[in-house]
Parts: C-alpha cells; structure tokens; sequence
C-alpha cells in the first residue's frame, strides 16, 4: 500500500462489515433514510434569506399571475423603459401613461398621475383616504 492510501486508511473509521444482514439503500439527505421527492428537492435547494415583502406577494388567497408580476416588479426586473435604457441608449424613457416623466418602477405605480388616480378611485372605494406611499414604503 503506497503512504497516501495508508494516511487515508488510518482515517477512516473501521468498518467491519456483517455478512448475515442484507445491504440496504439509505437516502442520507433524509432523516428517516427513505428517499422522497421533497427531501430530494430541499437537498438541490439552496436557503435564501427571508424577505419582508414575502406574505405581500405569496398569500394564500393570491391570483399566481398577479403575484408573479407583482413579485418581479420588487426585484425591479419589469422591462420599465429605465430598465430598457440601460441596454439601449437611444430608448424613449417617457412614461406611455402621462408623457411626462421617465418611466421607472416608482413612477409606474405610485408617482404616475395616472397611477395616482387609480390609487384615490381605489382606496375611496375600500372607504381609506390615499395617503400616497411611494414605492419603498409599499415593498416595507
């Protein structure tokens, strides 16, 4: 045996195998041993951290199609044309709501007069005033 294979082999701890017990397959991501299909994806998964805005967009009663949008505008990856512009310099940035102010996240949903006519029409129907929040306050 050459010395690294007998440096590895003094670490390893001694198996002495049993010849009158049948070999079982253990699934080690597993505590109980058995594979499943979610233990096998909770072991591919990385953790990410917890974010505040989670219950904001992934409640029980959400439409997927909503809170899907919703969840790509906080990570601010809705193709604004702020966003646009940064990929193509010649790109107009005027907001296509009032054809007045560079279209971003914040101004899309809560800066555009557009957006704010919405917001006051909305909240008077819920019988709240419209405190107008800005984008940050929203995600918080």
């Amino acid at each position: 045996m050459s010395i690294d294979l007998f440096k590895i082999r003094s670490r390893m701890p001694s198996y002495n195998p049993n010849s009158n017990v049948n070999d079982r397959a253990r699934w080690l991501p597993s505590s109980n041993g058995t594979y499943s299909a979610s233990s096998a994806l909770a072991s591919l998964r990385t953790p990410h951290p917890f974010v505040p805005w989670f219950k904001l967009v992934w409640f029980s009663q959400n439409i997927p199609r909503m809170s899907f949008i919703l969840w790509v505008a906080i990570r601010g990856r809705l193709s604004t044309w702020d966003c646009i512009h940064k990929y193509d310099p010649m790109a107009v940035t005027t907001c296509v709501l009032c054809n007045t102010h560079p279209e971003s996240h914040a101004h899309l949903f809560f800066e555009c007069l557009f957006s704010r006519a919405i917001w006051t029409q909305l909240m008077n129907i819920c019988g709240s005033p419209w405190n107008g929040l800005c984008w940050n306050a929203f995600i918080d």
